[in-house]
């Protein structure tokens, strides 16, 4: 293996890696966390940040693996999927730049009935906070980025884990981060990451509506 491509595969990871922590974004999970789990045991705490994790890691990890299936299933070209995820992707960082909640009023009001409940590790901290649509976008994204090496596949898995991982770190420390942080600041954090998220989904556009110009041009 070349130093190249050992180059090629590391900048693959980190762009990948960037991506996916930019919209799972797990700062913006640590105010709904220490909401959530409040009046909870650190033991309690800790053990619901581990399975919120582990479950973000099966959806995204689902996802992964099917992804190609998904596609094939419903004849959707790459093209079609790039831009789809593109303006998915696009939404959801409006949505960060606009310091808009992680959660819709209806989904808040779910998730302060289960405060303290076992459940939570799944809905909403998992799903939709950590592993969400756009998370999804991405992953299945960047799946037909890797022109068929089984290296970059592996390389997608893991980012995947290294961001769920991170995901589970935020979620343990999170108390600490809020009241080292404040709003202020984690608001700040989730508006660049919006930015850097809001990037990735037109670079997902343009490599979605590039090809189909250039076949448009070369039928004429």
């Amino acid at each position: 293996m070349s130093a190249s491509y050992i180059s090629e595969l590391f900048m693959f990871f980190i762009g990948t890696f960037i991506s996916l922590f930019s919209i799972v974004d797990p700062l913006m999970a640590a105010p709904l966390f220490v909401t959530l789990t409040d009046g909870q045991t650190a033991e309690q705490r800790n053990n619901v940040a581990r399975r919120a994790s582990v479950f973000a890691f099966a959806i995204l990890g689902i996802f992964f693996i099917t992804g190609s299936l998904i596609l094939n299933f419903f004849q959707i070209s790459i093209d079609a999927l790039r831009i789809a995820g593109g303006l998915m992707i696009l939404s959801s960082a409006y949505g960060m730049l606009n310091k808009q909640e992680g959660l819709n009023p209806e989904e808040e009001q779910e998730a302060k009935s289960k405060a303290g409940q076992d459940d939570i590790a799944f809905s909403p901290l998992a799903m939709p906070i950590l592993s969400g649509p756009g998370a999804i976008a991405v992953i299945i994204g960047m799946t037909t980025n890797t022109g068929g090496s089984p290296l970059k596949y592996l390389v997608i898995l893991l980012a995947i884990m290294a961001v769920c991982a991170s995901s589970y770190v935020t979620m343990r420390v999170s108390d600490k981060i809020m009241q080292r942080m404040g709003p202020t600041i984690v608001k700040a954090f989730t508006r660049i990451m919006g930015f850097i998220l809001l990037c990735v989904g037109v670079q997902f556009i343009v490599n979605g509506v590039s090809p189909l110009l250039v076949h448009s041009l070369h039928s004429k």
